[in-house]
């Protein structure tokens, strides 16, 4: 039976990581070699932290007095889920998100200018808003017979399954201060109904507002100054980006229609996302004209909620004949996986 398993918001590199946990990292893996082969893991955004973070921890973790590190970092959890064989996957399709942003940055910017540019030629097509990089760079932290099996896809993956069409997406296009406040709707009124214009200038946003958050991750004065800020407010994204750890609404929901009728330009049967560290499921209300109602499901994240003993959520998406089936599942913080009800 085809399945996918669908992770976002992991941020490695955060000390809020739940991943860090020993027996939330092992309950885990043990569920998933209880699954079987796995067609795709989808590793939908936010996997590394780079913004309160550094690369090289996020992807490296802290070592700890014994045998199990402090933080955990990328490489080391993927070598752990991996060093199970029961936990066999096809295919590893990583979409970034804004706080590993970096990663689209790198690839996007060395196909669309570096490689013209060491070529001769001269770079058209600028900025290159979407790409699929079947030889990534990142690919070098998966074990090493696991590395022709990884991919990154920005910013959607789509795929089949029983009949519908899923769109994944990490979810910061949604966020109004991830674009620089640069609002879709507003946006092609102000190019006169110049539809691709106005869809460009709302990714430069996004562009802009990531080079000045990313910057932050370069010194550890600048990561120790928004964790202050972090903690002084309650959560750095309550000022700066009022979506996180919010249920789906009716603002949400016009969002990502506007999204699949402008950005994605597609009306898939169901539409998965991250983001908001809020797990949840709903259907959009079709308030843009051309869309239709579209099933919505948020995956959640991976950073503990210590008041709820909640270590994160993900999603498993099956066959299920004439409809995919798409279950929510919950760990706590004791290790133990179930299906989350909402």
């Amino acid at each position: 039976m085809p399945k996918r398993v669908i992770f976002s918001d992991l941020h490695f590199g955060d000390p809020q990581c739940s991943l860090r946990w020993e027996v939330v990292t092992k309950g885990l893996r043990n569920f998933l070699r209880g699954l079987g082969p796995v067609d795709e893991l989808i590793l939908a955004g936010d996997i590394l932290d780079a913004n309160i973070s550094s690369l090289t921890t996020a992807i490296e973790g802290v070592k700890g007095s014994g045998t199990w590190p402090k933080q955990m970092g990328f490489r080391q959890w993927l070598a752990f889920l991996f060093a199970a064989p029961e936990f066999n996957v096809n295919r590893i399709v990583y979409l970034p998100g804004n706080h590993d942003y970096i990663i689209w940055n790198i690839l996007s910017t060395d196909q669309a200018f570096v490689q013209p540019i060491s070529q001769g030629k001269v770079p058209t097509g600028l900025p290159l808003m979407n790409g699929v990089f079947p030889a990534p760079f990142i690919r070098g932290v998966a074990p090493k017979e696991w590395r022709d099996r990884f991919v990154v896809v920005y910013p959607n993956y789509e795929f089949t399954l029983s009949g519908q069409q899923i769109l994944v997406t990490h979810g910061h296009y949604l966020d109004d201060k991830q674009t620089l406040f640069k609002d879709l709707d507003k946006l092609i009124r102000k190019a006169g109904g110049d539809e691709a214009k106005a869809v460009r200038n709302f990714f430069i946003g996004t562009a802009q507002y990531q080079a000045v958050a990313n910057a932050i991750s370069y010194l550890k004065g600048s990561r120790t100054l928004v964790e202050k800020v972090y903690k002084a407010l309650d959560g750095f994204w309550s000022m700066f980006g009022k979506l996180r750890n919010q249920p789906i609404d009716a603002d949400m929901l016009t969002a990502i229609d506007f999204y699949l009728r402008y950005v994605a330009k597609k009306q898939p049967d169901v539409f998965i996302f991250g983001h908001t560290h809020e797990a949840g499921h709903t259907f959009t209300k079709a308030a843009v004209k051309g869309s239709r109602k579209v099933e919505v499901w948020n995956d959640g994240s991976f950073l503990e909620v210590a008041d709820q003993n909640l270590a994160g959520t993900f999603l498993l998406v099956e066959d299920g004949g004439s409809k995919a089936k798409i279950t929510l599942y919950e760990v706590n913080l004791e290790g133990q996986v179930g299906e989350k009800r909402i």
